[in-house]
């Protein structure tokens, strides 16, 4: 199968790698500044006695290839498009085009989106794009380490899902496909009914405890910091009250928000910190700093949710205004 795949940070790596090693034809789409970097990339599954996958050459081009079967977006939330909240110009990458430009200016495959996705911004990349595309929930977590090399982790109770409603009905096939491509690089995946609202529902619900490892300057400092981590656990309280008005979440995320809680949390840093202090370092590394133009794109998007469903979000509101006093890395 020939995949494009937007974006080659952590998350476009995993995935591009694990389907070039079983052999299927794999290209990133790069700013144009970065097709001729020809370092190898490099993958390491945490939970799975540290698999290694080396990608030597892989292929870097600045545009879709015309005879790309699927093409897969990886990039951050903020290099989407346009939304309410967000302003009225998308994100452009080096070279002055935005992902919208490169999929309308691409071949008429279908494009599955990784990104979280919320429901005007998957309406915003739509139009920009002048096409239909289909939203997925990876079931990867990953992060680039001080050696450059990709650390991952991939969720043994679920799976890649992609909505089997997304695209245009001739386009099931491809996705079938792409699939069990996914699936035979054990990366297993399937086809859901209302992907799109559900990965839109379980990431407002989740926001407020993702971005409050930003606000709070790290996961072990955010314990630290009462006056931060009661605002992320009232925000979460909100947040999940307005998913439930945009679709239903994932089927464990309100027991995990329910549990979530000062009483439970440092218990649960500090075993893990004995246990699987790589976790930690994720948290960090995928959710503070680096993350800090994704959390105020998503934060403000989610309060325009907010108002255009009729639910106060006072505490995200707070959280948000301690986010923007902090700086943040690219």
């Amino acid at each position: 199968m020939r995949i494009s795949i937007v974006g080659a940070g952590a998350l476009g790596q995993v995935y591009g790698v694990r389907l070039a090693a079983q052999g299927d034809d794999v290209t990133f789409v790069v700013r144009p500044e970065r097709v001729a970097d020809v370092r190898p990339f490099v993958i390491e599954q945490v939970n799975s006695a540290d698999r290694r996958d080396t990608l030597e050459r892989p292929r870097l081009a600045a545009d879709i290839p015309a005879d790309a079967d699927v093409v897969l977006v990886t990039v951050r939330f903020d290099q989407l498009a346009p939304g309410p909240g967000l302003g009225d110009v998308a994100p452009r990458a080096a070279g002055g085009r935005t992902v919208a430009e490169l999929l309308r200016g691409g071949p008429a495959a279908p494009v599955v989106v990784l990104t979280p996705l919320l429901p005007p911004q998957r309406a915003g990349l739509e139009e920009a794009a002048q096409r239909g595309i289909t939203p997925a929930m990876p079931s990867v977590s990953s992060y680039l380490d001080e050696r450059g090399v990709v650390r991952y982790w991939i969720v043994g109770f679920t799976s890649t899902l992609i909505d089997e409603e997304g695209g245009a009905p001739a386009e099931r096939p491809l996705l079938e496909e792409l699939a069990r491509r996914l699936t035979s690089a054990d990366l297993p995946a399937r086809l859901d009914p209302d992907v799109g609202a559900q990965n839109a529902a379980t990431t407002t619900a989740f926001f407020p405890l993702i971005a409050a490892i930003d606000a709070g300057g790290g996961a072990s400092a955010l314990l630290d910091n009462e006056g931060v981590l009661g605002t992320a656990l009232e925000a979460t309280r909100e947040c999940v009250a307005l998913a439930d008005r945009v679709g239903k979440v994932a089927p464990w995320t309100k027991l995990v928000t329910r549990a979530i809680g000062p009483f439970t949390l440092k218990p649960g840093v500090a075993l893990a910190r004995l246990l699987a202090p790589e976790a930690l370092r994720f948290l960090d590394a995928h959710f503070g700093p680096k993350l800090h133009a994704q959390h105020l794109a998503m934060g403000a998007a989610i309060l325009a949710m907010g108002r255009e469903h009729g639910v106060g979000l006072p505490a995200l509101e707070r959280l948000m205004t301690l986010i923007e006093g902090r700086p943040g890395t690219r």
